[in-house]
């Protein structure tokens, strides 16, 4: 491989990875994660009560 070829091949394994970052927007599985152990914690106490 010359330089150049891995050159294009890094920034073509940098967008896709920008891509994939983007489409699956971890901080937003992160909220609703929280969200669902939030609404069992309260279940959990609405039943006790």
């Amino acid at each position: 491989f010359i330089l150049i070829e891995l050159v294009i091949v890094i920034a073509i394994l940098a967008i896709l990875a920008a891509v994939v970052v983007l489409v699956i927007n971890p901080a937003e599985h992160m909220k609703l994660a929280r969200d669902s152990t939030r609404m069992s914690d309260l279940q959990i106490t609405h039943s006790l009560i």
